[in-house]
């Protein structure tokens, strides 16, 4: 009877290699642009929604709830699914730091003018809201978590 080996899931290697089109590969962390899908509000002047998806689901997959004839968010909100860093059409970079992450969505809403918003995800994007909303509390008004969990899940360890 022959061991079977384990296979190796450290958190450095990646499980799985994605094609990257070398057009959204940047080297310079600053410079990382964040692309997504803007679902205009119903009124002018509304506050501002920005979604983030899970991290293999392309924020885009979320425009047929948020345009559903019975949801009403954009009667209150303008809304931006958007794709972090790595996602998407997103530009692409080595790092996932959370800090990286969170200061392109904050360069993404001084791009297009977004002084404060709402800021939701669903599960990593989750993640990725929550962070980024208590990294910058002056820019953000609410934070909207989807099966997001805990940042740190040291304290939750068995």
């Amino acid at each position: 009877m022959h061991a079977q080996s384990i296979p190796d899931f450290s958190p450095v290697r990646p499980l799985f290699k994605l094609p990257i089109a070398e057009a959204h590969k940047v080297f310079d962390t600053n410079a990382v642009k964040l692309r997504g899908t803007h679902i205009k509000g119903k009124q002018p002047d509304l506050p501002t929604l920005i979604w983030l998806p899970e991290l293999i689901e392309p924020a885009e997959n979320f425009a047929p709830f948020f345009t559903a004839k019975e949801n009403k968010i954009t009667d209150v909100r303008n809304v931006w699914l958007l794709n972090y860093r790595n996602q998407g059409n997103s530009d692409h970079h080595d790092s996932y730091d959370m800090d990286d992450v969170s200061k392109d969505i904050v360069r993404f809403m001084d791009e297009h003018k977004i002084t404060m918003a709402t800021i939701g995800g669903h599960g990593y994007g989750a993640k990725v809201a929550a962070a980024t909303a208590i990294s910058n509390l002056n820019r953000f008004t609410g934070v909207i978590q989807l099966e997001g969990g805990p940042l740190d899940h040291r304290y939750y360890e068995a």
